[in-house]
C-alpha cells in the first residue's frame, strides 16, 4: 500500500521568514541595485529582501535562483567593503537557501554553518534561529542524517520558546514530529507533537489540519488505529471548516482511507481514496493521482474485484509519467495478485519476472523489498512451487529486524509461512504460524476495536449534523430577530392609524410561528429517523460479523482437522495415530457448534437435540461398525448457549469414543443409549450407557488418570457440574449434571 506522497515543506516556509518584497519582482529593478554597487546597512538589507522574494516565488525557475545567488555575492562584497559583519553572515544564508531552493541544499552546508557562527555572534535572535533551522535543512531524511536534522530544528524551537515566539516554535515542532514518524520514532514523535498542540491551543491557532493529520499517521504507524482514525478525522473535520484547498488535503483524506484499509473497511476506504483523487486531478497533482489510484487498486482487490482493480491499473499506466521503483514496484505487484486471485497464472508470470529483476537490481527501501518478497512468495505457492517460495520466506524473516512492518504485512506472511509449512509437510511449524497469523488478523480486526471504530465514526458524523442543526437555528433566530425589529417597527407607525391591522398581525405572526415550530420538530424527526436507521445497520453488521466469527472458526478448525489427517498418512505408530483421530472428533465437536451457529439466526444457542443426534451419527459413521452398535437418542429440545454447548459435546465425544472402542470387544454386538433431559429446575442431565463388558475390575474412575477421564472431569467442573462414573457387568452409566445458563443472561 502506497502512502501519499510526502513532500518535505521546508520549515522555513512554516515560519515568519524575512521581510519579503512584493511578490512581482522587477528584474530591472534588481539588476540596477546589482550595478549600483552602493555599501551601506539599508543596501544591503534591501538585497537580502529582494533576494528573499526571488527564492519564494511559487515557480523555482533558474533564472530567479541565479538571481537570488548574485544578490548574496553583491551582499558578501558590500559586507567585506564597510566590515559589516552581520550583513556578512546574512549573505551566507541567503546563499545557503538559494541551494536548498535550487535542489542541491548540501551544497549549501558550509555557508550555513559560516551563517550559524556569525548571527550567533552579530546577528539578531530570530537570525540565529533561522541559521540553525537553515542548516538542519542541508541534511537528509536517511538514517544517517536525520538524527542531526532533528537536533537542529529542536535547538531552533527552543531558541523561539525562549524569546517569546511560540507559535514558531510548535510550527517547527509540528515539522520534527513529522521527520520522527518518517524514521518510525512513533513515541518521540508523539511527544514532539503533543507539545505543538498545547501551544497551539493555548494561541488560539485554527490551522490545526496538517498537525492533526500528522499526529493520525502516528498513532497508524503504532498499530493504534482508533485513535489514528480521531485525529484524521479531526483533520478532515478542521480542513473542511477552514475550506483547505492545498495538496495537503488530498493527503488528509488518503490517511483517513489507509486507516480504514488497514482494519478492513475497503468501501469507507475507497470513499476517501476516490476524495483524494478527486483533489488531486483539480490540483493536476499527477505523482498525486497515481498514488491514488493505485491505493484504490489495492482496496478493490482485497474487496474481491479483481476486474475492476485491473481496470484501475490500466488508467495508471496511462497517466504518461515514469513513475519512480516504489510506484513501479506497487503496480507490478497489484497486477500480480489480481491476476493469481483470478487464476490467471500465465499472465501473472510476467509481473513475477519483473518484480524478480527489481529485487535483483536493488531497492532502495527495505520496506518495498519486503513488500515485493510477500508478493513473490504468493505468486509462486499459488504455482505450487512451495520450495521455491521457501527461499524467499526465509529471506523475508531473515530482514524482518531491519524493515520492522505493520500488523496487517506481518499477518500476510505469518499466514504465507503457514502455507508453505503444510505444504512442505512441517506441520508443527504450520500450525506455530497459523497461530501467529490468527492473532496478528484478530489484533487488527478484533470485535472490541470494531466497535470503537464505529462508534467514531457514527460520533464524527452525528457531531457534523449537530453542528449544521446548530448554524441553521442561528440563522432561523437571526431572521426571527429582523422580522421583529420590522414588525415593531411598522405598527409603531401604523398603530395610531389601525388597531385592527395590528391584531392581524400578531394572529399572522403567531400562526407563522406554529409553522416554524411544526417545520423544526418535524426535520427534527426526521433527523431521529435518519439516526435510527444509522444504528440498525450497525446492529445489522454487528450480526454478520458475529456469525463471520463463528464461519472461520468452524473453518479454522476443519483446517486443522485436514492437518491432522495429511500428517497420519505419514505416520506408522498406531497409537499416534490413534491420538489423532481422536483429536480430529474432539474438533469436529467443536466445528459442528460453530456451523450450527452460522446458519442460524440464533447466534448465542444451540438445539441439543440436534446437535447430540448429529455428533453420535458423526461417531458411528467414524469407527465403522455397521450395525454391529445400535444407538438410542432420548433428548428434550432444548436450547443451551455456546459456553456449556463446547464443553457437553466434548464429553459425549469422550464417552462414546470410549464406548465404541472399548465395550463391545471381538465384534460383539450391542447398543448405546443417551438420555439428555432437563427438568422445571432448569437442571439438565447427559447420561450414556450401554450394555457392554464394562469396567475392567481392577479400574477405579477417581483414580484414573488417562486423558479421557481427565478430560471429562475437567469439562464437567467447567460445567459447574458433577460427573459421575456406573460400572457394572450389565455395562456402563455415565453421567454428566449441570445447571442449565439463561440465554437472555448470557447474551
Amino acid at each position: 500500500m502506497i502512502n501519499s506522497r510526502w513532500k518535505v515543506l521546508f520549515i522555513c516556509l512554516l515560519l515568519p521568514a524575512y521581510t519579503h518584497a512584493q511578490s512581482d519582482i522587477d528584474v530591472k529593478k534588481a539588476n540596477e541595485l546589482l550595478r549600483n554597487g552602493q555599501a551601506d546597512t539599508a543596501t544591503i538589507a534591501r538585497m537580502l529582501r529582494v533576494g528573499e522574494a526571488f527564492l519564494d516565488k511559487p515557480e523555482s525557475r533558474e533564472e530567479d535562483m541565479n538571481m537570488a545567488f548574485r544578490m548574496a555575492d553583491q551582499m558578501e562584497a558590500s559586507s567585506r567593503r564597510i566590515n559589516y559583519t552581520r550583513g556578512l553572515g546574512l549573505s551566507k544564508l541567503l546563499r545557503a537557501k538559494a541551494f536548498r531552493e535550487s535542489g542541491h541544499a548540501d551544497r549549501g552546508r558550509a555557508s550555513s554553518k559560516e551563517a550559524l557562527v556569525l548571527l550567533t555572534q552579530y546577528g539578531t535572535i530570530r537570525e540565529k534561529a533561522q541559521a540553525i533551522i537553515e542548516l538542519g535543512g542541508t541534511y537528509s531524511n536517511n538514517s544517517n542524517d536525520l538524527p542531526h536534522k532533528i537536533e537542529l530544528y529542536q535547538q531552533g524551537a527552543a531558541i523561539y520558546l525562549e524569546n517569546g515566539d511560540e507559535l514558531s516554535a510548535a510550527q517547527l515542532k509540528e515539522f520534527v514530529g513529522d521527520l520522527l514518524q518518517v524514521n518510525g520514532d512513533y513515541i518521540h514523535a508523539q511527544e514532539v507533537l503533543e507539545e505543538a498542540l498545547v501551544i497551539y491551543k493555548k494561541k488560539g491557532y485554527p490551522r490545526l489540519q496538517g498537525l492533526y493529520s500528522i499526529m493520525g499517521e502516528v498513532y497508524h504507524g503504532s498499530n493504534n488505529f482508533v485513535q489514528s482514525l480521531r485525529y484524521n478525522l479531526l483533520a478532515v473535520e478542521t480542513a473542511e471548516k477552514l475550506d483547505e484547498q492545498g495538496p495537503l488535503m488530498s493527503t488528509i483524506y488518503n490517511r483517513v482511507g489507509l486507516n480504514y484499509y488497514s482494519v478492513h473497511y475497503y468501501d469507507q476506504a475507497l470513499d476517501y481514496f476516490d476524495k483524494a483523487l478527486a483533489h488531486a486531478r483539480g490540483l493536476h497533482d499527477t505523482g498525486t493521482v497515481r498514488s491514488m489510484l493505485l491505493n484504490i487498486s489495492d482496496a478493490l482487490r482485497l474487496g474481491g474485484e479483481y476486474r475492476r482493480s485491473l481496470d484501475t491499473l490500466r488508467v495508471v499506466g496511462n497517466l504518461g509519467i515514469a513513475p519512480g521503483e516504489t510506484e513501479t514496484a506497487q503496480a507490478e505487484m497489484s497486477y500480480l495478485k489480481d491476476y493469481a486471485a483470478l487464476h490467471l497464472l500465465q499472465k501473472a508470470a510476467p509481473h513475477y519476472e519483473k518484480l524478480k529483476a527489481l529485487l535483483e537490481k536493488g531497492i532502495t527501501s527495505k520496506v518495498v523489498i519486503q513488500a515485493v518478497r510477500l508478493a513473490i512468495i504468493f505468486y509462486l505457492q499459488e504455482a505450487g512451487r512451495f520450495r521455491d517460495a521457501a527461499q524467499y520466506l526465509a529471506a523475508y524473516q531473515q530482514a524482518v529486524k531491519d524493515a520492522p512492518a505493520g500488523l496487517v504485512r506481518q499477518a500476510e506472511a505469518a499466514y504465507l509461512a503457514f502455507r508453505s509449512d503444510s505444504a512442505l509437510g512441517n506441520l508443527s511449524s504450520a500450525l506455530t504460524h497459523f497461530q501467529r497469523y490468527k492473532q496478528l488478523s484478530d489484533s487488527v480486526t478484533s470485535t472490541n476495536q470494531s466497535k470503537q471504530l464505529d462508534v467514531l465514526r457514527l460520533q464524527f458524523e452525528t457531531e457534523r449534523k449537530d453542528k449544521d442543526i446548530q448554524l441553521l437555528t442561528q440563522k432561523s433566530a437571526l431572521q426571527e430577530v429582523s422580522l421583529q425589529k420590522g414588525r415593531v417597527f411598522r405598527n409603531v407607525i401604523m398603530g395610531s392609524i389601525c388597531m385592527l391591522l395590528l391584531i392581524l398581525a400578531l394572529l399572522y405572526n403567531r400562526y407563522r410561528l406554529k409553522k416554524k415550530t411544526t417545520f423544526r420538530l418535524e426535520k427534527q424527526q426526521e433527523a431521529i429517523n435518519t439516526q435510527n436507521e444509522l444504528l440498525q445497520k450497525l446492529v445489522d453488521e454487528k450480526e454478520w460479523l458475529l456469525k463471520e466469527i463463528h464461519h472461520r472458526v468452524k473453518n479454522n478448525l476443519q483446517i486443522i482437522i485436514s492437518l491432522l489427517n495429511t500428517q497420519s498418512l505419514y505416520l506408522d505408530n498406531a497409537d499416534a495415530i490413534a491420538a489423532i483421530k481422536n483429536s480430529q472428533h474432539r474438533m469436529y465437536a467443536m466445528s459442528l457448534i460453530h456451523q450450527r451457529l452460522y446458519h442460524t439466526d440464533n447466534l448465542g444457542a444451540i438445539d441439543m437435540n440436534w446437535y447430540i443426534r448429529e455428533l453420535a451419527g458423526f461417531m458411528q459413521e467414524s469407527f465403522d461398525n455397521g450395525s454391529r452398535i445400535s444407538f438410542s437418542i432420548n433428548s428434550d429440545v432444548m436450547l443451551l448457549d455456546v459456553v456449556q454447548a463446547v464443553p457437553l459435546g466434548l464429553i459425549l465425544n469422550e464417552a462414546v469414543s470410549n464406548t465404541i472402542k472399548y465395550a463391545f470387544p471381538g465384534n460383539r454386538k450391542g447398543a448405546v443409549t443417551i438420555t439428555c433431559k432437563k427438568d422445571e429446575a432448569q437442571y439438565c442431565s447427559l447420561i450414556i450407557a450401554d450394555n457392554g463388558v464394562g469396567l475392567p475390575a481392577h479400574f477405579v474412575p477417581e483414580e484414573s488418570r488417562s486423558l479421557g477421564m481427565s478430560l471429562m472431569k475437567g469439562l464437567a467442573e467447567q460445567l459447574e457440574g458433577s460427573f459421575s462414573i456406573n460400572s457394572s457387568p450389565a455395562g456402563v452409566s455415565i453421567q454428566v449434571l449441570f445447571l442449565a445458563r439463561s440465554i437472555n443472561q448470557v447474551n
